[in-house]
Parts: structure tokens; C-alpha cells; sequence
């Protein structure tokens, strides 16, 4: 047999168990659907277990690694790798529920939600170390991760993850964030003028342009902050932290228009409407 005969064969083998290989793999490839119908399928068993295994859970899901054959969109390319259960986002967005969930607990006793919350901050951590998320599930998740800080009260992680800056939000709104948490932190010392004086600084970065269009609402209840009304909540702050009679009352006079403000832009939503009225009438406004 000569060589020409000899790399023939060679070649139409290779071929064959190429065309076999793909073949199998195409077999027993997963489509869009299936890999939806998993995350489906690990939402709601996640979503059932204890708030105790989440952090464990997600560790689990984000360690444990598949053979897996996907269908791309350029068909019939097909995507051959090693991987979690269900994508790595999907795994984001679970992290991410977990957080809102613990932030809307009010059933556990505090010291037990804030360790599930310390277990997912570390956990989130170590998912975002691994660089696998999409950049959009990664700024969502570095948010939920500063709720998170915020939530336990860890205002100094909390400050250090705005230092280095998040992605998707600008050196001002770091800053003025880092200026509330400073002012939570001196409250909580009872250094008042340091706390009035960050107050003032997250106060100014409220009213500036930028955040006109802002509004921001509590899981745990459903009200939704307008920027005017977190302006006001935070000058009334700034009046009960306030030694002397003068500068409380000139705290006083600054919020009571943006409680006005406020009042009109809640007026159909009875929700935040009432928690509104309830705050002012505590304040005596």
C-alpha cells in the first residue's frame, strides 16, 4: 500500500470519528430551553430551603462543575465546556435575591439575619473573584453587597468597597455614600457634629441635578423614597443631632419644603403616603 493509499484512510478515520464525535455531542447538547428549565427548576428549590443554607447552597452551585455541550445561536456551532449547573449570572441573580430577601426579614432575630447576610457578602466575594459574571451582573451584584455592608451595619467594608469605586456609579455618588455612612458611624459614636457635617454632604449630592429623577424603594414595606423626602429625613436628622436651639430650627425650615415636595409626589401612593404623614407628624410638621 503506498503512502498516498496509507493518508487516505488516515484521513477518512479521522474524519468518520470526527463526524461521530460531533455527532454524539450534538446528542446530548443542551438547548436554550433546557438550560431555562434547570434554572427554573434550581430557583425554586432554592428558594425553598432555609435561609441558613443559602450561602453554602450558592457555594455549592457556583464549585460543583458539569460536562457540558451547549447549542449556540450560530448554528450548528455548539459551545463544549466545564461548568456550573446553570450559568454563572443565573447564580448572581440568586445571590442577589438572597440579599433582598435577608433585607426584608423582620421575622429572625437580628443577630441571625445579620450573620446570613455577613455569610453572602463573603460568599458574593468569592463569586465575583472567579470573573465569570457578565459586567451588567457584576455592578448588580457590588450593589447588593453594599446594601449588605450597610445592612449589618459594617460601615467601615462599606466604605472600603466605595473607595475603590463600583462600577456603573459615579465618583460623586461613591463619595456622597461613603459621606452617609460616615455620618450613620458618628451617630452611632455620638460624634453629632461629624455627623451633621457628612449629613450635609449626602444631603447636597441629593438635591444636585443629577439625581432629580431618583427614587428608591424599601423591600420590606413597599414605600418608595423620593430624593426630596431622603433631603428632608436626613436635615431632620441633621436637627435632632443639633446642640443648640438655632441651628435645629434652621434645619427644621429647610426640610419642611421638601417634605411639601415630597407629600405631592407620594400623593397617589398610599403606601408611602402614609408612612410619609407618620414621619412629618412624629417631627411635629
Amino acid at each position: 500500500m503506498n503512502k498516498t493509499i496509507k493518508i487516505s484512510i488516515v484521513l477518512i478515520v479521522l474524519l468518520a470519528a470526527t463526524a461521530g464525535g460531533i455527532r454524539y455531542l450534538w446528542s446530548i447538547r443542551l438547548t436554550p430551553e433546557q438550560v431555562r428549565e434547570t434554572s427554573k427548576a434550581v430557583r425554586k428549590e432554592f428558594r425553598a430551603a432555609p435561609m441558613d443554607e443559602a450561602a453554602p447552597r450558592l457555594r455549592k452551585l457556583t464549585d460543583e462543575h458539569f460536562f457540558t455541550v451547549r447549542a449556540l445561536n450560530a448554528f450548528p456551532f455548539l459551545e463544549v465546556g466545564f461548568e456550573p449547573r446553570i450559568p454563572y449570572d443565573a447564580i448572581g441573580l440568586l445571590t442577589e435575591e438572597a440579599f433582598i430577601r435577608l433585607a426584608g426579614d423582620i421575622k429572625s432575630p437580628k443577630a441571625d439575619t445579620d450573620r446570613r447576610i455577613k455569610e453572602l457578602i463573603d460568599y458574593s466575594a468569592y463569586l465575583l473573584g472567579r470573573n465569570k459574571l457578565s459586567e451588567v451582573a457584576k455592578n448588580s451584584l457590588c450593589e447588593r453587597r453594599l446594601d449588605g455592608y450597610f445592612l449589618i451595619g459594617d460601615y467601615d467594608g462599606a466604605v472600603m468597597l466605595l473607595e475603590k469605586g463600583i462600577a456603573g456609579r459615579t465618583p460623586e455618588w461613591c463619595k456622597s455614600t461613603v459621606a452617609k455612612l460616615r455620618a450613620h458611624k458618628a451617630m452611632e459614636s455620638g460624634q453629632n457634629e461629624e455627623a451633621i457635617k457628612q449629613l450635609l454632604i449626602f444631603i447636597d449630592y441629593m438635591l444636585s441635578d443629577v439625581m432629580k429623577d431618583f427614587e428608591d424603594s424599601d423591600p420590606a414595606n413597599g414605600v418608595v423614597y423620593s430624593r426630596e423626602w431622603v433631603a428632608a429625613k436626613n436635615y431632620m436628622r441633621c436637627a435632632t443631632l443639633s446642640k443648640d436651639a438655632k441651628g435645629k430650627a434652621a434645619f427644621t425650615e429647610k426640610a419642611k419644603p421638601l417634605y411639601k415636595a415630597a407629600l405631592e409626589k407620594a400623593k397617589d401612593d398610599k403606601i408611602s403616603l402614609e408612612e410619609l404623614q407618620k414621619e412629618m407628624k412624629s417631627y411635629g410638621l
